[in-house]
């Protein structure tokens, strides 16, 4: 290996990639060093290459424990470096935060590794720890010889909190596209509010909910939760001023609410949210509550918001002195806390999963005011597959695998416990951005790209101590490309997959007979990113890129001539003799769904676009400004929505139970 090979190795940047064809794809050394600068790294001679591969190789065995400490809670070993033959005496080992104090004999450490450097050999060694230790991040001191380190044991449970045994049943859904007479034209919590009341009668167990991300108020089109400003932030348009008008400080609003609504009212009925009308009015009736809590909020009210201010003092410092901002934020918490409590008080057994995007805007809060971990000219996207041979750009910064480490990785750390406060569960998108990501590059003025790798052992221990510390179970978005590490890694920490049936087929293209799903995962029948059923089995998806100039009309004939061959596929797959090509859709809609929630994974979550019957997409992969990309409402009401579905819904309750 040469010393630039060397330095890309330990940087993370990778060799070489298989590509959907099975070929093995070699990144070119031009690429390579494009990832090397987007991390500022200093390649251009042979000393400076051979520093760095010093300081990143082999300084780490000349130091006694590392930064982090990773420690397994149910068999606790500390591991230090020391030269060889310096293996005998004791080790202390204290931990002030919890009172904790030890002895370690060098005589009883197992070696799990060694390095020579400079004909001096190092060696890795496992002290193992006899007491117990909580789940959780502790500042220790180590000492040998007289001698003090400092590191920081992260004590971290082998699984993440587990889902109940019992099987599940959910509802997915995009909170903003929902109707009610008291929304601004954008779904709130207080639809949340009714949707969970509705979901409880007829015994669902979770609602998945769309990134509920920070957005950009100046700048209202911006409206894809996956390219959010800042990911640990709130967007304040959630907020129901509806149940905010109930408080007493905000009573004297009510006729300006009433105007807003009437000012509404038409766009209300409209398909497509219009973002500039909706977001100018809500935030001026925002303005105007933050004016009214500084003018006749209670003391146990101001009292509370100080606490909260103070309490997440980190994350608001995004906001510098906007008082008001940090406001929004506190009334956002208090709403979306009251909707977990709502779950859970109604019977759920998960309640609200969240969802985190893989990324953040490139001009939004959260990368302005953690600059420093990202890389420079380089951004997050997907290698060459048969959806897009040229590959795709998500254009969303990436992380510099080495500065995500600073400060303790607290960056993620304070990022994954945001997403998972409130919340019974947390979907983690492109959850494979924990081994790898795929880096965007521009290179002689052309896209190219390569595969990146970061700390996945770090990042899966923060993942599961967050877990138990904030009580949340996990479920990974492992759609796609998963390297084989990654599948495994998650399974045995107890983090769910996640399983669509359209993508479920075997090598030779049937669907998957439901016995060979994995259990340990959430299966559904459609999300955001694929067309509802009924648009799926009409083709009326392949109809909406003709018409929007996506695929041509010979394309769009092949596409078509495959789609049949998948909808018998469908019917081969139910194998019921009552059901053809020419049956209700509604019908083989619900059989569907009652075969695929028999089938082995423990949580199965409907798309509420399915259950009201939508055809239009809320987003097509790919595009931009050639659709009303997250802007599709669903002009039928909740009440209506379930009201039609209380048949299939019941029966569904009822397959659950019976298939525990």
């Amino acid at each position: 290996m040469s010393p630039f090979e060397q330095l890309c190795y330990l940087y993370g940047i990778g060799s070489e990639f298989t590509k959907y064809t099975g070929e093995t794809v070699n990144f070119s050394h031009q690429v390579r060093e494009a990832a090397l600068k987007a991390c500022n790294v200093d390649f251009y001679s042979n000393d400076s290459i051979n520093a760095l591969n010093y300081e990143l190789d082999i300084k780490p065995w000349h130091n006694l424990v590392p930064a982090v400490s990773l420690v397994d809670e149910s068999e606790p070993y500390l591991k230090i470096k020391i030269r060889d033959g310096e293996d005998k005496g004791l080790i202390s080992l204290e931990v002030p935060e919890i009172d904790f104090r030890a002895e370690l004999s060098l005589e009883n450490a197992v070696i799990c590794g060694d390095y020579v450097d400079a004909d001096t050999r190092y060696i890795e060694l496992k002290l193992p720890i006899s007491k117990h230790l909580p789940v959780g991040y502790f500042s220790a001191e180590v000492s040998l010889r007289d001698e003090v380190f400092i590191t920081e044991l992260w004590v971290t449970p082998q699984q993440a909190v587990p889902f109940s045994e019992k099987k599940q049943l959910g509802i997915s859904v995009q909170l903003y596209t929902l109707t009610s007479s008291s929304n601004y034209g954008f779904g709130d919590f207080s639809d949340l509010q009714q949707l969970i009341r509705k979901s409880a009668c007829f015994g669902i167990d979770f609602i998945l909910l769309n990134p509920l991300h920070l957005l950009f108020e100046e700048q209202p089109q911006r409206a894809s939760p996956y390219s959010p400003s800042h990911r640990g932030l709130i967007n304040p348009l959630y907020i129901s001023v509806n149940d905010c008008l109930a408080q007493s400080t905000f009573s004297q609003l009510l006729d300006e609410h009433k105007s807003a609504l009437s000012i509404l009212q038409s766009e209300k009925q409209s398909q497509y949210i219009d973002y500039d009308l909706v977001s100018r009015t809500k935030y001026k009736l925002l303005k105007s509550l933050y004016r009214q809590f500084k003018q006749n909020a209670s003391l146990k009210s101001q009292r509370s918001f100080r606490r909260f201010c103070q309490t997440k003092s980190n994350l608001l410092s995004a906001f510098a002195e906007d008082e008001r901002a940090k406001f929004w934020q506190w009334l956002a918490h208090e709403q979306l806390n009251h909707c977990q409590k709502l779950c859970l008080s109604l019977g759920m057994q998960t309640g609200l999963i969240n969802d985190l995007a893989v990324g953040c805007a490139k001009d939004g809060l959260e990368f302005l005011t953690n600059e420093s971990v990202f890389a420079l000219n380089a951004e997050i996207g997907a290698p060459p597959d048969p959806w897009a041979e040229q590959g795709q750009n998500w254009g969303l910064p990436v992380i510099d695998p080495k500065k995500m480490a600073d400060n303790n990785f607290a960056y993620f750390r304070q990022l994954f416990k945001e997403n998972m406060q409130y919340f019974g569960a947390l979907r983690i998108d492109h959850v494979m951005s924990l081994r790898r990501l795929w880096w965007c590059l521009t290179v002689n003025q052309q896209q190219n790209g390569c595969y990146v790798y970061y700390p996945f052992e770090h990042l899966l221990a923060i993942l599961k101590i967050e877990s138990h510390l904030n009580n949340t179970c996990l479920v990974g978005e492992d759609l796609g490309v998963v390297p084989p590490e990654v599948t495994s890694a998650l399974a045995s920490s107890g983090i769910f997959g996640n399983t669509l049936f359209y993508f479920e087929k075997n090598h030779i293209g049937e669907f998957k007979h439901g016995n060979d799903y994995r259990d340990n995962c959430m299966l559904m029948l459609s999300n955001h990113d694929v067309p509802t059923f009924a648009a799926w089995w009409f083709g009326e998806d392949i109809d909406l890129k003709v018409s929007l100039s996506l695929c041509s009309d010979h394309e769009a004939s092949n596409l078509k001539d495959q789609r049949q061959i998948d909808k018998q596929r469908v019917l081969n797959w139910l194998n019921k003799s009552e059901l053809t090509l020419e049956s209700d859709v509604n019908i083989l809609f619900n059989e569907l769904v009652k075969t695929l929630i028999q089938t082995p994974p423990k949580l199965f979550s409907l798309n509420f676009d399915d259950l009201a019957k939508q055809t239009l997409p809320i987003n097509i992969p790919g595009t931009d400004r050639e659709y009303q990309n997250w802007r599709r409402r669903i002009l039928t009401t909740i009440e209506d929505v379930f009201s039609s579905q209380q048949s299939l819904l019941n029966d569904l309750t009822d397959l659950r139970k019976d298939n525990d």
